[in-house]
């Protein structure tokens, strides 16, 4: 299909080079566009027409026929650029027959394979080479990308009661660790004790600086040997479940104290329920 378009092609071309000759023959100038010589063309008011290429008048046969505007020719049309050699260093792309900047926003980067740079005076460059090119004193140059300048990296970054969180030195959360109770004789965990152990653990992962001492207490009920066993049993059952939520073991040590520290001493029921107990400590 191709082939036979350029045979057409070319036998209108003949074809005018045909009747060009004729018209020469016979000394008479010929109709617009048809023409014998580019001053064929000249005589042409109106029109920006102005070569004659193969009988025809275009506006175009070669650059040579082109301004400095538009120097190039394609297609008997001038045009500003057909390649990016034709173009200059200020506007070094050619698209669409014109001279292009290489960037007008940052996404043009993208575009030129620059991603990452911004659009700055037309070129894409990167935002910054130096921690001066930020132009701000909480600044820094990273990555060649200005950034807020880190006050700190880590909490030891600090001073005592703050910690470093997205650069900054914030005070630390209060951390209220509450203290979980047993029935009697007993070391398992009663539901309601595992929702205060959830929040506990919820708030040692809010401070990482903190390591706790469990300490197991019981009533005065039993032998002092048998409550030591006892208050053990259950600082370590409190240390498990605190572990199965993330604490990490080496943050959680235990002692057992047995009876020896009872937060009352009235002997009732009410006051033994308040000493069988886990307590944290920091």
């Amino acid at each position: 299909m191709k082939a036979h378009r350029g045979q057409f092609k070319g036998l209108i071309v003949l074809a005018g080079l045909l009747f060009a000759m004729s018209i020469l023959a016979s000394g008479c100038m010929p109709d617009f566009p048809l023409c014998r010589d580019s001053d064929d063309c000249k005589e042409e008011e109106g029109t920006t027409l102005l070569a004659c290429c193969n009988g025809q008048c275009q506006e175009c046969c070669a650059d040579g026929d082109c301004s400095e505007e538009r120097p190039r020719c394609k297609e008997n049309r001038c045009v500003e650029c057909i390649e990016n050699k034709d173009c200059s260093e200020d506007k070094p792309f050619c698209e669409s027959e014109q001279c292009v900047y290489e960037c007008e926003i940052d996404s043009d980067c993208v575009r030129r394979d620059k991603a990452g740079m911004i659009c700055k005076e037309h070129k894409c460059q990167w935002e910054c080479e130096t921690d001066e090119d930020c132009n701000d004193p909480n600044k820094e140059c990273t990555d060649h990308h200005c950034v807020i300048k880190c006050k700190c990296q880590s909490d030891e970054d600090c001073p005592e009661g703050k910690m470093c969180s997205d650069c900054e030195c914030i005070d630390k959360p209060a951390c209220e660790l509450e203290t979980i109770h047993f029935d009697f004789n007993r070391y398992d965990l009663r539901s309601s004790d595992r929702d205060i152990l959830d929040k506990n653990a919820e708030c040692m992962q809010s401070r990482s600086d903190i390591t706790v001492t469990i300490e197991g207490h019981c009533d005065e009920r039993g032998t002092t040997e048998y409550n030591i066993n006892l208050g053990d049993k259950r600082a370590k059952a409190t240390r498990k479940y605190m572990q199965k939520l993330g604490i990490p073991r080496s943050r959680l040590k235990t002692i057992s104290y047995g009876e020896e520290q009872p937060t009352c001493s009235d002997g009732t029921e009410s006051c033994w329920s308040d000493n069988r107990r886990s307590e944290f400590k920091y």
